[in-house]
Parts: structure tokens; sequence; C-alpha cells
């Protein structure tokens, strides 16, 4: 009986051992803040369909209003400034 319980002990290390570093890898290699490019990409993609004429100019400041805090921008008629602490968009074009 002892041997089960030491075996069973053994086992739930092994397995929180692993689930820790599953979990510090994943968000070490994900890094901090990195679905702002997902949300940066959301408002593009709804600005040019504003430009076809998909979306109406109210159906986009709705979308932009749910999607700038998300950003990190203070208020609405802030939108070129970032809240401190925050990286900013990538500028580099490839």
């Amino acid at each position: 009986m002892q041997a089960y319980v030491v075996s069973a002990v053994l086992l739930a290390l092994v397995l929180a051992a692993g689930i820790v570093a599953i979990v510090t890898i994943r968000a070490r290699w994900r890094g901090p803040g990195d679905d702002r490019g997902d949300w940066e990409k959301t408002l593009v993609t709804c600005k040019n369909l504003r430009d076809e004429g998909v979306l109406s100019e109210e159906e986009y400041r709705k979308i932009r209003t749910l999607v700038e805090p998300r950003l990190g921008i203070d208020r609405p008629g802030d939108a070129g400034r970032l809240t401190p602490g925050r990286p900013g968009p990538d500028t580099k074009r490839t």
C-alpha cells in the first residue's frame, strides 16, 4: 500500500512540474501584451472595410470604441497617443 501512495505522489509531482514548465514556456514564447497586434489588425481591417464602403462611419466608430481600450489608448480623441509602459505599433515595413 505504501509503494502505491509513493508512486501516486511521484506521478502527481511529475505532472505538476510538466504543467508548470508548459505554462512558463508558453508565457515566455507569447510575451506580454502579444494580443495587441491582433487588435491593431482588427482595427485596420475595419478601417479598410469602412473605406471600401462595407462598413458605415457609425459602425466603424462603434468598433473603434470597443477596440481602443485594448490598445491602451487613453481617450478617443488621443488616437495616436499610447499609455506609458505599453509598446507602440511596429513601424518596420517589410
